[in-house]
């Protein structure tokens, strides 16, 4: 019997480019959206950022809307993978760690995060079909995790889903200034 060497699969390579290539796609696009608007933001426009014939961007989105929606499902993807590890926190520090972790999050994503508040303020299919459903998921992530906090002690006893909703708003208020460009970001302290 011969010992043949492992070889890779050629399908993990092919879903890396893929990956790859969807990521320089919604970069560019992003940017775009964010500094022209998505409506003025054509396929042509973000296939020249990414570098890419029209057509080729089309391999890999059927349409602008796609990518804008693959922009919002990373923002959250990240944002939730955030929160499952928030399971952790068991100081005061620790809270801090994770706000400011959240934060950093939103704004080294600065154009995703502009683009997704713009399209959803002047969208409302995408609010409604789109957006809402995944503001529940990130409320229902810290809903849970406040409960899981309360049943450890780590947090006093209050009502988590009014928690929630608050938490958000803390995270969004501070940032309106800086994603307008007129405020620079909050400091963890």
């Amino acid at each position: 019997m011969l010992d043949l060497p492992k070889l890779r699969p050629i399908q993990n390579r092919r879903e890396r480019r893929i990956k790859r290539r969807r990521a320089e796609i919604t970069t560019a696009a992003a940017s775009l959206f964010a500094e022209q608007g998505f409506a003025a933001t054509t396929t042509k426009d973000i296939s020249e950022a990414a570098d890419m014939a029209e057509g080729t961007l089309y391999n890999y989105f059927d349409s602008k809307r796609d990518i804008l929606l693959a922009i919002v499902n990373e923002m959250q993807q990240a944002t939730m993978a955030m929160l499952a590890q928030a399971g952790k926190v068991q100081r005061e520090d620790d809270i801090i760690d994770l706000v400011d972790r959240e934060m950093e999050l939103l704004l080294t994503h600065l154009d995703f995060t502009r683009t997704l508040i713009l399209e959803v303020w002047l969208d409302d299919d995408l609010l409604q079909d789109f957006l809402i459903g995944r503001l529940q998921q990130l409320r229902q992530g810290i809903r849970d995790f406040l409960e899981d906090c309360i049943a450890q002690g780590v947090f006093r006893p209050m009502d988590p889903d009014t928690a929630s909703g608050m938490l958000i708003g803390m995270f969004t208020v501070p940032l309106l200034p800086v994603l307008r460009g007129v405020s620079k970001s909050p400091i963890p302290e």
